[in-house]
Formats: C-alpha cells, structure tokens, sequence
C-alpha cells in the first residue's frame, strides 16, 4: 500500500514537472514570439520613420528643383529679352549707319544742297593784264581753276562748287576765252571756289610752301578766307552725263 502511493506520489510529481517545463517552454517562445515581433515592430517603425523622412527631403528637394527651373526660367527670359533689345539697338545703329553712309553718298554724288565749315578761294585777273604785252599770262585759266580744286579734294574737301555750280564725279572744268565753263554753265570772272572741310586744314594745303597758292600770285590774284559755315547748292544736271 505504500509503495503504491509513493508510485502515485511519484506519477504526479512527474506529470507536474512535466507540465511545468512544458508551460515554462510554451512560456519561453511566447516571450520570444513577442519579443521577436516587438522588435520587428520597432524595425518596421524605424523603417517607415525613415521612409517618412525620405520622402519629405525628396518633397523639400522637388521644391528646390521647381524653384531652380523657375529662376532659370526668369534668367532665359530676361536674357531673350536682352538679346531682343541688343538686337533692336543692333538694327538701329545698322540703319543709322546705312542712312549715314546714304547722306555721304548724296552728299559725294552732289544731288543735295550742303552746308558745314570751310573756305572760299576768290581767283580773278591780275591787275596787270591790261598793261602786259601778254594778256594771257595774268588771266584766270581752267587749269589753275583745276589746281586749287584738286589741292583742296587732296587736303580732304568734303564738297566743292565754283560759282554756285556744285562739283561731282565727272564734272568738267573748260576755259572758253575769259570765260569758264563747269557743267555746262558759262562763267566770267572772279571765279569763287568754295569747299566744305576743316578749314585750318584746307588752308594750310594751299598755302603750302611752293604750292598752289604761292605759284599762282605770280600771275592772278587769289584770296582765301576761312569760314564756320558755307553753303553749296545741289547738282543741276544730267550726272550721268559728261560735259565736254
């Protein structure tokens, strides 16, 4: 009888063991189970802290990016905007230029009246000529009508006339007697040649020593005056045409 109870004893003492190592297992991956998952919790919220994170800096860089793209976008516009008033100034001057170049152009082919500083050159007969036994040698000639004309064209004359008829390209100067012709038109003595130009510069060309000037007064009278503002006429005339 005792040996059966101690048999029983030992059956449940065992079977609570048992159970007891049992539950402390069950209990034991519970803990781990849970732990595990609370960590797997905690990575998760880590992992979605993060991806929170990222998405904000991509959302503040995205906003850097259209803030970059709008600047730029202003920047191109004022340099298109630039360019077009560059290119406006640009055509302005282009025709300023051509219109300048037109008016030099005019104004070398005659077929416009002038004005702008210059000198009148007076060449008319010696005073001798009456007495000389050579008329011809103390009168006013084509060729030295010619020779002034051509000293102040070398000293930079813009524009010349003689007697009111303005010179161009294929004028010609002739003598006829007393008389001068240019473009046609017939002319007595004095002859007055008038230049536009600087006239310190013309001046000075023909007074040069030796020159036109100091050759001349041996046999006509010449007189040069320097003035702020002349006047030539336009060109009367068929351009196209040479007098002869």
């Amino acid at each position: 009888m005792g040996r059966h109870k101690f048999q029983l004893y030992l059956t449940i003492v065992t079977f609570c063991t048992g159970f007891l190592i049992a539950t402390s297992i069950e209990t034991t991956k519970l803990l781990r189970t849970e732990r595990m998952n609370d960590q797997q919790f905690q990575q998760e919220t880590q992992l979605n802290e993060r991806i929170l994170a990222e998405k904000e800096q991509n959302r503040q860089l995205e906003d850097q990016l259209l803030d970059l793209q709008r600047q730029v976008g202003k920047v191109e516009e004022a340099m298109a905007q630039r360019k077009s008033e560059a290119a406006a100034i640009l055509s302005e001057l282009e025709a300023a230029a051509i219109l300048s170049e037109l008016e030099a152009a005019r104004m070398m082919a005659g077929v416009v009246p002038v004005e702008g500083p210059g000198v009148v050159v007076t060449m008319q007969d010696s005073q001798n000529a009456a007495s000389s036994a050579d008329v011809t040698n103390y009168i006013v000639h084509e060729q030295d009508v010619r020779l002034v004309v051509n000293e102040l064209r070398a000293a930079g004359a813009e524009a010349i006339s003689i007697n009111g008829q303005r010179l161009v390209s294929n004028s010609s100067i002739r003598c006829v007697g007393p008389t001068i012709i240019v473009n046609g038109i017939k002319s007595a003595a004095p002859f007055v040649i008038t230049a536009i130009g600087d006239p310190n510069t013309l001046e000075s060309a023909l007074n040069l020593p030796g020159g036109v000037l100091s050759t001349l007064r041996d046999f006509v009278q010449i007189e040069v005056a320097k003035k702020d503002k002349v006047v030539l006429p336009a060109f009367v005339g068929d351009a196209k045409t040479k007098h002869s």
